[in-house]
Protein backbone atom coordinates (compact mmCIF):
# COMPACT_ATOMS: atom_id res chain seq x y z
CA UNK A 1 0.00 0.00 0.00
CA UNK A 2 1.51 3.20 -1.07
CA UNK A 3 2.66 5.69 2.07
CA UNK A 4 -0.11 8.80 2.08
CA UNK A 5 3.03 11.30 3.19
CA UNK A 6 4.46 10.17 -0.44
CA UNK A 7 3.26 12.78 -3.52
CA UNK A 8 0.97 11.68 -6.17
CA UNK A 9 3.34 10.28 -8.93
CA UNK A 10 2.19 11.08 -12.94
CA UNK A 11 2.24 8.47 -15.07
CA UNK A 12 2.47 8.97 -18.49
CA UNK A 13 -0.12 7.27 -21.06
CA UNK A 14 0.04 5.51 -24.17
CA UNK A 15 -2.21 7.45 -27.04
CA UNK A 16 -3.60 5.26 -29.66
CA UNK A 17 -3.53 7.58 -32.88
CA UNK A 18 -7.41 7.26 -33.75
CA UNK A 19 -6.65 9.58 -37.30
CA UNK A 20 -7.17 8.66 -40.86
CA UNK A 21 -3.99 7.84 -42.59
CA UNK A 22 -2.97 9.06 -46.18
CA UNK A 23 -2.76 6.82 -48.72
CA UNK A 24 0.80 5.86 -49.51
CA UNK A 25 3.60 6.88 -51.60
CA UNK A 26 3.28 4.32 -54.30
CA UNK A 27 -0.61 4.78 -55.52
CA UNK A 28 -1.36 6.81 -58.41
CA UNK A 29 -3.63 9.62 -58.14
CA UNK A 30 -6.98 7.62 -59.21
CA UNK A 31 -6.06 4.69 -56.78
CA UNK A 32 -4.86 7.75 -53.84
CA UNK A 33 -8.74 9.18 -54.26
CA UNK A 34 -10.17 6.05 -53.80
CA UNK A 35 -8.18 5.17 -50.97
CA UNK A 36 -9.42 8.95 -49.18
CA UNK A 37 -12.71 8.03 -50.00
CA UNK A 38 -12.95 4.92 -48.14
CA UNK A 39 -11.07 5.87 -45.31
CA UNK A 40 -13.10 9.21 -44.79
CA UNK A 41 -15.93 7.18 -44.92
CA UNK A 42 -15.15 4.93 -42.37
CA UNK A 43 -14.51 5.88 -38.28
CA UNK A 44 -11.09 7.15 -37.68
CA UNK A 45 -9.09 3.63 -36.55
CA UNK A 46 -10.47 1.93 -39.78
CA UNK A 47 -7.00 1.21 -40.64
CA UNK A 48 -5.61 0.15 -37.13
CA UNK A 49 -2.56 -1.85 -38.82
CA UNK A 50 0.07 -2.38 -41.41
CA UNK A 51 -1.93 -5.50 -42.27
CA UNK A 52 -5.35 -3.75 -43.24
CA UNK A 53 -3.20 -0.84 -44.76
CA UNK A 54 -1.51 -3.72 -47.33
CA UNK A 55 -5.21 -4.86 -47.92
CA UNK A 56 -6.72 -1.28 -48.67
CA UNK A 57 -3.93 -0.15 -50.79
CA UNK A 58 -3.89 -3.96 -52.51
CA UNK A 59 -7.79 -3.19 -53.39
CA UNK A 60 -7.26 0.64 -55.03
CA UNK A 61 -5.00 -1.07 -57.09
CA UNK A 62 -7.17 -3.87 -58.03
CA UNK A 63 -9.94 -1.60 -58.42
CA UNK A 64 -8.21 0.48 -61.26
CA UNK A 65 -7.20 -2.72 -62.86
CA UNK A 66 -11.06 -3.55 -62.73
CA UNK A 67 -11.90 -0.02 -63.92
CA UNK A 68 -9.06 -0.68 -67.01
CA UNK A 69 -11.17 -3.73 -67.86
CA UNK A 70 -14.34 -2.43 -67.99
CA UNK A 71 -13.55 -0.15 -70.74
CA UNK A 72 -11.62 -2.98 -72.64
CA UNK A 73 -14.38 -5.29 -72.48
CA UNK A 74 -16.82 -3.07 -74.10
CA UNK A 75 -14.56 -2.85 -77.08
CA UNK A 76 -13.18 -6.32 -77.01
CA UNK A 77 -14.87 -9.33 -75.36
CA UNK A 78 -12.17 -11.06 -75.61
CA UNK A 79 -11.23 -9.55 -71.93
CA UNK A 80 -14.76 -10.96 -70.29
CA UNK A 81 -13.00 -13.10 -68.86
CA UNK A 82 -10.33 -11.22 -67.39
CA UNK A 83 -12.93 -8.82 -66.35
CA UNK A 84 -14.99 -11.89 -64.35
CA UNK A 85 -11.96 -13.02 -62.61
CA UNK A 86 -11.02 -9.25 -61.36
CA UNK A 87 -14.66 -8.95 -60.30
CA UNK A 88 -14.50 -11.62 -58.06
CA UNK A 89 -10.66 -10.31 -56.68
CA UNK A 90 -12.42 -6.83 -55.90
CA UNK A 91 -15.49 -8.66 -54.12
CA UNK A 92 -13.43 -11.00 -52.16
CA UNK A 93 -11.24 -8.00 -51.04
CA UNK A 94 -13.97 -5.67 -50.76
CA UNK A 95 -15.84 -8.29 -47.89
CA UNK A 96 -12.76 -8.82 -46.23
CA UNK A 97 -12.28 -4.61 -45.57
CA UNK A 98 -16.14 -5.00 -44.83
CA UNK A 99 -16.64 -2.56 -47.12
CA UNK A 100 -20.12 -4.22 -47.95
CA UNK A 101 -23.04 -4.03 -46.79
CA UNK A 102 -23.79 -6.70 -44.34
CA UNK A 103 -26.77 -9.80 -44.69
CA UNK A 104 -30.05 -8.11 -43.71
CA UNK A 105 -31.78 -9.91 -41.58
CA UNK A 106 -34.49 -12.41 -42.91
CA UNK A 107 -38.11 -11.38 -42.05
CA UNK A 108 -40.07 -14.24 -40.46
CA UNK A 109 -41.59 -16.75 -42.63
CA UNK A 110 -45.37 -16.68 -41.78
CA UNK A 111 -46.52 -20.37 -40.30
CA UNK A 112 -49.67 -22.02 -40.84
CA UNK A 113 -51.92 -22.34 -37.90
CA UNK A 114 -53.87 -25.56 -37.82
CA UNK A 115 -55.10 -27.58 -34.86
CA UNK A 116 -52.69 -30.90 -34.46
CA UNK A 117 -55.93 -32.83 -35.05
CA UNK A 118 -57.24 -31.21 -38.33
CA UNK A 119 -56.50 -33.43 -41.25
CA UNK A 120 -54.68 -32.22 -44.08
CA UNK A 121 -56.80 -30.58 -47.04
CA UNK A 122 -55.21 -33.06 -49.50
CA UNK A 123 -56.65 -35.73 -47.63
CA UNK A 124 -60.20 -35.83 -48.59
Amino acid sequence: MPDPADPPRVVSLTVVDRRRPDPPDELSPREADLWRAIVNSRKPGFIDNPGSALLLQLYCQAVTVLEDLVRRASRDRGFLGQLNRQTTVVMRMAKELKLLPGPHPRAPRPRLVRSPHSTPPWAD
